[in-house]
């Protein structure tokens, strides 16, 4: 993703509000634009049942959309535990739900990783992220 571009703007945004929608659960944000892949990670506060000894991880990519991981080594290792899989870009309402279900014990996404689009692809993306320019 062009760093320069509407659309890097409209991605801060964008997490920004998924960010704030979580509230107080939210310990850090890191937005990566890389060129060849946008990626936001959210560490959380909150653990999901089976694995409340690791660190919870909301995570986004230009690809796959959201995602629950936890942080399995301290270093960057991580584990999917599932995707969301509605939409590359849902509302921040659906995103905190997807999280608060998963706390909850529930099994709220899917396990195979949905393939919304190809990194760099010539789709609306970049326009939806345009609208959460600050």
């Amino acid at each position: 993703m062009d760093t320069m571009s509407l659309a890097a703007d409209g991605l801060v945004g964008y997490a920004t509000s998924v960010a704030e929608d979580l509230g107080v659960d939210v310990f850090e944000i890191d937005i990566n634009l890389d060129v060849d892949l946008a990626t936001v990670i959210i560490l959380v506060g909150s653990q999901v049942p089976v694995f409340e000894e690791f660190p919870l991880l909301l995570t986004w990519d230009e690809v796959s959309g959201w995602a629950l991981r936890i942080d399995t080594d301290g270093c960057g290792g991580t584990a999917t535990l599932e995707f969301l899989g509605e939409d590359i870009l849902p509302d921040s309402a659906s995103v905190r739900r997807f999280l608060w279900e998963a706390v909850r014990g529930n099994c709220p996404g899917v396990l195979a990783s949905p393939a919304f689009r190809l990194p760099n692809a010539c789709d609306d993306m970049e326009q939806r992220l345009a609208r959460f320019c600050n």
